[in-house]
Formats: C-alpha cells, structure tokens, sequence
C-alpha cells in the first residue's frame, strides 16, 4: 500500500488557500510549513484550509492549523476549514477548532463566497 500525501498552497488577495490531499501528519507539515511562509506574507488576513481531499489528520497537522488560526488572529482575521469529513473532521472538532475566527463550510466554492 502507498500513501501519498500532497498540498497546495496558493496566495490570493483575500486569503491564503492551503489545499492538502491525502494525510496531513509530520512529513506533510514539514513541506507545508515553508511552502506556507513563502506563499503568505506575514499580513495574510485569512486563511481557508481545503480539506476535502484529506483523509486523515494528525497533531502535527492540528499544530499548523493552530499557528494560522495565531496568525489570522494578530490581523483580524479568520480560518476557514471547508470540505472536512470523516477523520480530519471529527478530530478538529475534538480539538475545539470553532469560535469566532474559525468557520467550516462543505466546499471551496463556500469558502470564497464567504470571504469575498
């Protein structure tokens, strides 16, 4: 069995778009990270976390997660999670990802509308 784990990370001007397929766990974070500081500029508002490919979701992913839901906060942002289910999304809301600064929505295309 092969388990292939990706992402994608793209800048727009309304949020950073952080797209993972497959297992967010260390290796995958580990790419990601600096992937994400050189995508993002420390300004970054918001942030929307493309989950709908993912298929599992570990504490190395949640320790991301809570670094940019840390740096949404400094600029009065939020953290917007779309497509989570099953796994990523039980364990996100085990975790307590909700309040203000955090929204879920079921697709990229919601999370855009939202932040437009």
């Amino acid at each position: 069995m092969s388990i292939t784990s990706r992402f994608e990370v793209k800048n727009t001007p309304l949020y950073a778009l952080i797209k993972f397929i497959g297992f967010v766990d260390a290796s995958t974070v580990l790419s990601a990270r600096p992937a994400l500081q050189q995508e993002a500029p420390p300004s970054c508002v918001n942030f929307v976390v493309d989950l709908s490919e993912a298929d599992f979701l570990d504490s190395h992913g949640v320790g991301l997660f809570v670094s940019l839901l840390k740096r949404a906060h400094a600029n009065r942002g939020r953290i917007v999670f779309a497509g989570a289910t099953g796994q990523p999304e039980s364990v996100l809301q085990m975790v307590g990802f909700n309040g203000e600064l955090v929204t879920y929505v079921e697709s990229l295309a919601a999370a855009e509308e939202l932040l437009a």
